[in-house]
């Protein structure tokens, strides 16, 4: 079933790539409320491998605002785009309303639309996807948004925030939505600790090839 976080977050419960200088201060333009809703900034010094951070996105979805800690980590680390995935109709503040319509949902396999669209996802060969763990897996609108591109051959990359469970089984279910992608080793944070988790996470980057030394 589930627990109720502590922090806020909601538990409903080779190919390689390096970059080689960390990002610099994110200096492009915000869209907001248009049909993007992207950020874009670029790593110092692009990459070795040929494949520059203007070719990564990072894609995520945030109730409590832990998620968001994370993709801004990422984001910082490696540059390219970052978007946040959000439902047209938002969940409820209180915390047993969300749970009920999250159940809801997924029982029903829901796809609520989204406010906005990533119209030139087909220039990403990377694209991370970031969610809190609700009942195990994924939040619809996270299904929705990978449902919404042709994600076939690229990579696509799980990390989620929790409070007890981990990545659950959203990575398979992620497979299933993407089963053309690679799929690397995602990354789980526990809520309480994402602010300070940097280090965590830079080490993941490595540990999967998406980060220099």
């Amino acid at each position: 079933m589930y627990t109720k976080a502590t922090s806020g977050d909601i538990q409903i419960t080779g190919w390689r790539m390096i970059i080689v200088k960390r990002v610099s201060t994110p200096s492009a333009s915000t869209v907001k409320g248009g049909k993007t809703g992207l950020t874009e900034s670029k790593a110092e010094g692009g990459s070795s491998s040929g494949v520059n951070s203007n070719q990564v996105l990072v894609a995520y979805f945030s109730h409590s605002g832990n998620t968001r800690v994370i993709a801004n980590q990422i984001h910082e680390s490696i540059g390219g785009g970052i978007f946040e995935i959000m439902a047209v109709d938002p969940y409820p503040g209180d915390y047993g309303d969300v749970v009920e319509q999250a159940r809801k949902e997924l029982q029903a396999g829901y796809k609520p639309e989204l406010k906005a669209k990533v119209e030139n996802m087909g220039s990403y060969d990377v694209v991370f996807v970031g969610y809190p763990n609700w009942w195990g897996t994924i939040p619809r609108p996270v299904a929705s948004f990978l449902s919404s591109y042709d994600l076939t051959g690229k990579t696509v990359v799980p990390f989620c925030t929790h409070e007890g469970s981990g990545l659950g089984r959203s990575v398979t279910d992620i497979k299933g939505l993407c089963p053309q992608s690679v799929i690397p080793e995602g990354i789980a944070v526990r809520g309480r600790n994402v602010k300070t988790a940097k280090n965590e996470v830079s080490a993941w980057l490595r540990k999967i090839g998406l980060r220099g030394e």
